[in-house]
């Protein structure tokens, strides 16, 4: 393993060593509301993201799909790309590179994340 791969992989156990103690104590308690639904009722477009992580760490895993399925989707995929990304450091030839985001992925995820907002408000 070369030194980049080695601070990659400790910053991201450290991030979540951190969260799950933070998630894990009193903490969750003073998070605060979405202040978008507390004024209009509707809910924005990152309400429920919250829940998902906390039911993530909680091992819920159903609950954390239907508090919000595309940040839910959203981790899973970052994962699967961090994955991949460490393991491609060391090879000479490059494995699943099509799964790196591009440019057009982020154009897609805004207007699926739009779509979803829309549908989650009528229903």
């Amino acid at each position: 393993m070369n030194k980049k791969s080695i601070i990659i992989i400790s910053t991201e156990l450290i991030i979540l060593i951190g969260i799950a103690t933070i998630l894990n104590t009193n903490l969750v308690n003073y998070i605060p509301q979405c202040w978008i639904y507390q004024t209009t009722g509707i809910l924005c477009p990152g309400c429920g993201g919250t829940r998902c992580v906390i039911n993530l760490f909680q091992g819920n895993i159903k609950e954390a799909f239907f508090s919000h399925m595309i940040f839910f989707i959203t981790i899973i995929y970052l994962l699967i790309c961090n994955i991949v990304y460490i393991i491609n450091l060391n090879k000479k030839k490059k494995i699943a590179t099509w799964i790196y985001p591009k440019y057009w992925y982020s154009i897609i995820f805004v207007i699926i994340l739009l779509i979803y907002t829309i549908i989650r408000n009528i229903l």
